[in-house]
């Protein structure tokens, strides 16, 4: 992977429209620390929607595709400390880290830019909310910064129980993605399951998604999640590759009415996103399982 450093002049991207602000309670920012993710080249890239938005496609070199290069914003925790400290509406603030770049993707543990970021965000109390979205299990590193942010929610993406897909996770990074949830939630922390996109799944799908304790669960298809209504990963590597119906949403209303006949706390796309309860509203956990 080519790996490349810049100073960026902003780090907090606010969110007018879109995906992000499709619910009742909208995002009011986006966080990401670099363009490009170093899990494009795994599975996920063969899909994923970022590599299509035009912060990577005007930064990249011409003979780089997606998950081949990372460019990476080195004074992200120092650009956020500013912007935090001169922000006038700290308590209106939600934030999403991140839409485009996985914060604990595996170059993480080397320059740890995630957890800087987090340390900087348990300097202030007041926001809103912040979710850190990721499909890295190594978010287990830092469960004792994101308990001190009190207004913190983990997002864990588990897209399918299966491990035989050919355009899917292998199955121990699918069980280390489960355990992680669950140590969280043992932790304290407030989680939250994105089944972004739906995988074909097995029987045993919902049940093992109850079990992590979760306290909110979204589902989430291609074709709404993509941005483009299907068109953005109609164009992908892995509309070529899947041998099923993609643009079908009945396996994902199916795991969706499984989860919601014992959890009170499961959501469709973006409104599921966009509707996390802040600090500043009561919240209740609810949870169930399967009898």
């Amino acid at each position: 992977m080519n790996i490349r450093t810049i100073q960026s002049k902003s780090i907090l991207t606010p969110q007018k429209r879109g995906f992000l602000t499709a619910g009742e309670r909208p995002y009011t920012h986006s966080l990401s620390w670099a363009i490009g993710c170093g899990f494009g080249s795994i599975y996920c890239g063969a899909y994923c929607y970022a590599q299509k938005l035009p912060n990577w496609l005007y930064s990249r070199r011409a003979d780089e595709g997606w998950g081949q290069a990372l460019i990476i914003k080195e004074n992200a925790a120092e650009l956020l400390a500013a912007q935090l400290a001169r922000a006038r509406n700290r308590r209106q603030m939600r934030i999403f880290m991140s839409p485009v770049t996985d914060p604990y993707q595996p170059l993480e543990r080397k320059l740890r830019l995630t957890r800087r970021c987090l340390d900087v965000f348990a300097r202030y109390g007041d926001l809103d909310l912040l979710l850190i979205q990721t499909r890295g299990p190594t978010v287990v590193d830092d469960l004792d910064r994101i308990a001190r942010i009190p207004y913190a929610w983990l997002g864990m993406s588990i897209e399918t129980d299966r491990g035989d897909l050919p355009y899917g996770p292998a199955k121990a990074h699918v069980d280390k993605r489960f355990d992680a949830v669950k140590r969280a939630v043992l932790a304290g922390l407030r989680v939250q399951i994105a089944v972004s996109p739906v995988l074909p799944y097995s029987p045993a799908f919902a049940e093992r998604l109850l079990e992590t304790g979760a306290q909110r669960i979204v589902i989430d298809t291609f074709a709404l999640g993509d941005g483009s209504r299907g068109a953005r990963t109609a164009g992908s590597p892995f509309a070529a590759v899947a041998d099923y119906d993609w643009r079908d949403d009945g396996m994902a209303e199916s795991l969706y009415h499984q989860l919601t006949a014992y959890h009170d706390d499961v959501s469709w796309s973006g409104e599921g996103f966009a509707g996390i309860v802040g600090q500043n509203e009561p919240f209740a956990p609810q949870t169930g399982s399967l009898g």
